[in-house]
């Protein structure tokens, strides 16, 4: 058995519009298409480096996850790397987004690094390797 790459990632979302532009126009990933199945909705989008970012719209009321990002058994983050973490943290910043980890240089991992949450509550990391 051979795993070949992570293919994508689904979260589903609380206010597809928010999402979509939080996503598409803020973070730049490229609009693939939707496709129904069934009772919920798959809208694609590309991650730059060729994975997938899937978001699940329900065609029915779902509840809201609530969780600790201690707890254990949970997916705490995703995190991306990127060129200018501090060029990001300033654009979701300006969009509403403000960082809960201010981004800051973590000496033992070598990078520049901080936290914010989408409009769904998911946690993303942004990462500067230095």
């Amino acid at each position: 058995m051979k795993i070949k790459q992570v293919d994508h990632v689904t979260i589903v979302v609380k206010n597809l519009e928010a999402t979509k532009r939080f996503y598409g126009e803020l973070l730049g990933f490229k609009f693939l298409e939707s496709v129904k199945l069934g009772d919920h909705i798959c809208h694609y989008f590309k991650i730059p480096g060729g994975q997938k970012l899937e978001l699940t719209e329900y065609l029915y009321h779902t509840d809201d996850a609530s969780f600790k990002p201690n707890e254990r058994g949970i997916l705490r983050h995703l995190a991306f790397e990127v060129d200018d973490v501090k060029e990001v943290e300033k654009a979701l910043d300006e969009a509403g987004y403000k960082f809960h980890y201010p981004v800051d240089f973590t000496s033992e991992l070598g990078v520049k690094n901080g936290l914010v949450k989408d409009p769904n509550g998911v946690e993303l990391e942004f990462i500067e390797y230095i």
